[in-house]
């Protein structure tokens, strides 16, 4: 499968870019570990620059993000000079400090959603986040609706909220929000610290049919979509993947091929969720805006290499083996890396899980040969 996107060629789809990180909450689960400004990051005028280079490299889709990114002064002036170019701009927001005037500014921008995160209800929504960010959450749902723009939703599930998606789902049709992304808490960020929230794997062999199941019942009154790091393969798997593509299964990790992310300080990466410097890696760097234009980082040979550059004698664990391993290339990058034994590949993959505990009712094909054998010979990856 990746033989076919080098033919295609690399093309920057979609970009999420972390204008600040500075936050106004210290999230259990966050992932950037946001909270402090960087030391280094860039200037408005650097910002207005790259924006017009994401427009020139003809990204469809951005999504501003933080820590919280309407602390930075510039976020609607940074939309608006996207949307005037024709990019698609999504913000997510905290909701602490989200306003009607925050709605408003928003809506003049062009900003096509605003998207909010809320984990559950209200005592585990706060216990996660702080006191009272639920109830503010509901107040910037309403103000945003009421000033014309969708509202998307994300949801981190763990074990402190994982029985309550069928409410959460009731809750938000009644909030009147368009859609809902479902995302499983990773041990990684400031969730290495909190890994007693994190799901058991075998966890995924009840959650996985139902986050499913709630893509295929979307509707235009509410479009759930599953992260990319949910699933792989089963019968599930169809229902998981976007409607509108061609082939309803996982290809692949797209960080570096169609989807990057960028960094307050101006750093690079595949993806803004890879780990870099504040986790004490530097490995998914490509470059930075202030040394090197965007196309020049994009297009930089042997850039990427994580993802560009596999091969299937890169597959550890189970991936080694499955007969989907050429095409799934080992999950999700960020999921995978985050498992802490380098050597197991991704423990946390719908199918393994399956082929583990002998759910095959819940594959589409009986288990290969080379795929069972691995498993009765107690291979040190289970």
């Amino acid at each position: 499968m990746l033989e076919v996107f080098q033919r295609v060629g690399f093309l920057p789809r979609a970009c999420g870019w972390e204008l600040t990180l500075r936050c106004n909450l210290r999230c259990k689960h966050c992932g950037s570990l946001a909270g402090r400004t960087r030391d280094d990051e860039l200037s408005r005028d650097e910002c207005l620059r790259v924006a017009d280079e994401l427009a020139e490299m003809r990204c469809e889709r951005v999504t501003l993000t933080g820590g919280e990114p309407t602390l930075h002064p510039a976020w609607d002036e940074l939309a608006e000079r996207l949307v005037k170019q024709k990019v698609k701009v999504g913000l997510i927001s905290n909701a602490w400090e989200w306003s009607r005037a925050h709605a408003e500014r928003a809506a003049r921008a062009g900003l096509y959603s605003v998207g909010f995160s809320l984990d559950g209800f209200e005592r585990e929504h706060d216990a996660l986040r702080a006191p009272g960010s639920f109830q503010r959450v509901l107040d910037a749902i309403r103000v945003t609706r009421e000033v014309g723009l969708d509202v998307a939703i994300n949801t981190t599930i763990h074990l402190g909220n994982c029985r309550q998606l069928l409410d959460m789902r009731s809750l938000l049709l009644d909030l009147g929000a368009h859609s809902w992304q479902l995302q499983i808490a990773i041990p990684t960020g400031a969730m290495a610290s909190h890994r007693e929230l994190v799901l058991p794997p075998e966890d995924l062999l009840w959650l996985v049919p139902q986050i499913a199941e709630f893509c295929r019942e979307s509707g235009p009154r509410l479009r759930v979509v599953a992260s990319d790091h949910i699933g792989y393969f089963g019968k599930p798997e169809a229902h998981l993947r976007q409607p509108d593509v061609t082939m309803p299964f996982w290809l692949g990790c797209w960080a570096g091929l169609h989807v990057f992310g960028i960094e307050s300080g101006g750093n690079v990466k595949g993806c803004l969720s890879l780990p870099s410097a504040l986790h004490g890696e530097s490995s998914y760097i490509e470059g930075n805006v202030r040394q090197s234009s965007l196309r020049e980082i994009w297009n930089r040979p042997h850039g990427f290499i994580y993802t560009r550059g596999f091969h299937a004698g890169d597959l550890k664990g189970f991936c080694r083996v499955c007969r989907y391993g050429d095409l799934c290339r080992g999950g999700c990058t960020w999921k995978r890396g985050s498992q802490g034994n380098p050597e197991a590949g991704d423990t946390y993959c719908f199918y393994y899980q399956a082929m583990r505990h002998g759910r095959y009712d819940l594959l589409e094909d009986e288990p290969l040969a080379e795929e069972m054998a691995n498993f009765l010979a107690g291979a040190s990856y289970r």
